[in-house]
């Protein structure tokens, strides 16, 4: 049973009790809602970690092919036929245009007559040398006779060689040239019937050694006319070769400048064949660079008019002299064209590595923010967005090195720090990784 004291003690200590609830809502309940109406900026953060990250210089550079082949014909004449228009695909060896073989074939033809009776020049001579010897036999006799109807029937055949010359140079179908060696030939046979009409006549008389002389003479002769004709024969036939041109390796028709029935020349060039599997890019790289590529090494290169994706290509070929004028060295970069989406005078970018970095602090260039004071960023403390400087290294397109100021593990804003000022509250959307 409680006493009046008792029942007053616990009165009070509920009083006071009451006092003390009425007071802590009374200062704590606004604090909270106020708390609870603050804007807090989203963001999106991550943790930074540490990792490799290289640098590289861009160079500019124009594509072209890496092999070329500039196509001229061996002689002159009138093209007859053109094979491939421009833009399309050879294999070496291919006949690209021929060139009027009609002189050429009449003229070995012409050559090939002549060489029969040079022939039997050569012949007639050899039994003149024999019948010079004078055996005194009724078989010498008949020796000189048979040469004598060797000589005339040799005469009738290059008469009528020499008709036909005639008639195909008025027509202009052989040069003055042709036709006065087939003239010449024509005279050799007329003489050699003389001398072999000579010979018969002075068998009787017993040659002197003076006719001797002069037979073997006229052998000669006849065997260096057969041996210059047989030479013009050969170099004749070695042209016909010629009036086919044909191309030297495989690729594309890069240029065209020739025309059915049109006149062509040794100077002139009619096509330019390119080899398009494989390109090449030539760029100018200083000194800073030079030491830090070898031949053989991977480039990543960009080319914008071929597509967004990269080309991987290597080195092949490192000037070991500087230009005295760019005071750089050429660099030449071979790129595989696989699907011929790179053409010859397109864009190249090229990324040459500078310098490399290991186990460093990292962040997104997109990150970093800049002031007067330098470069700071964001990261989330107690909710709260708490701006850092920073030291900043080596970056690439997506990283940059930080040399100070973060450390791993921190939560980096890389999302919505534009709009953060220090020690504004912020809510975590995301977090990448």
């Amino acid at each position: 049973m409680l006493t009046k004291k008792d029942f007053g003690c616990r009165l009070i200590l509920s009083l006071f009790s009451l006092v003390l609830i009425l007071s802590f809502f009374g200062c704590t309940g606004p604090q909270q809602r106020e708390e609870e109406n603050i804007y807090r900026v989203p963001v999106i953060v991550m943790s930074v970690k540490r990792g490799s990250i290289e640098s590289s210089t861009q160079y500019t550079g124009i594509i072209k092919p890496k092999r070329i082949a500039y196509v001229a014909s061996v002689i002159p004449g009138r093209v007859s036929e053109v094979c491939y228009e421009l833009g399309q695909k050879v294999k070496r060896g291919d006949t690209l245009f021929t060139v009027d073989s009609k002189e050429l074939e009449a003229n070995i033809a012409l050559l090939e007559e002549q060489l029969k009776v040079a022939s039997a020049n050569i012949s007639l001579a050899e039994t003149q040398v024999q019948s010079a010897m004078g055996s005194g036999h009724l078989s010498q006799k008949n020796q000189l006779e048979a040469a004598l109807t060797s000589a005339e029937h040799n005469y009738t055949a290059a008469k009528k060689v020499y008709d036909a010359a005639v008639l195909l140079y008025e027509m202009d179908k052989i040069t003055s040239i042709k036709f006065y060696q087939v003239k010449n030939q024509f005279e050799q046979a007329k003489n050699a019937l003389k001398t072999a009409d000579k010979a018969y006549n002075l068998y009787i008389n017993q040659l002197s050694a003076d006719v001797m002389n002069s037979s073997n003479q006229q052998l000669e002769q006849a065997k260096a006319a057969y041996d210059a004709l047989k030479i013009q024969l050969e170099s004749a036939r070695e042209q016909l070769k010629y009036t086919y041109v044909k191309s030297p390796m495989d690729g594309i028709i890069a240029a065209k400048d020739i025309l059915e029935g049109s006149l062509i020349s040794n100077t002139m060039v009619p096509y330019v064949i390119a080899d398009v599997d494989t390109v090449q890019v030539s760029v100018s790289v200083t000194e800073n660079v030079i030491n830090k590529i070898k031949l053989g090494q991977k480039i990543e290169i960009q080319i914008p008019a071929a597509g967004t994706g990269t080309f991987i290509g290597q080195i092949s070929e490192i000037s070991p002299v500087i230009d005295q004028t760019t005071f750089s060295y050429q660099v030449l970069i071979d790129v595989p064209n696989h699907n011929n989406l790179i053409k010859s005078g397109m864009t190249a970018k090229v990324h040459m590595q500078d310098k490399k970095l290991e186990n460093v602090v990292l962040a997104p260039i997109s990150a970093i923010l800049n002031s007067d004071s330098g470069s700071y960023v964001f990261v989330v403390e107690n909710n709260r967005a708490v701006k850092r400087f920073v030291d900043t290294g080596i970056n690439n397109d997506k990283l940059i090195a930080i040399t100070k100021g973060l450390q791993t593990g921190d939560r980096l804003i890389i999302k919505g720090q534009h709009y953060l000022n220090h020690y504004d509250p912020v809510t975590i959307t995301q977090e990448a990784f």
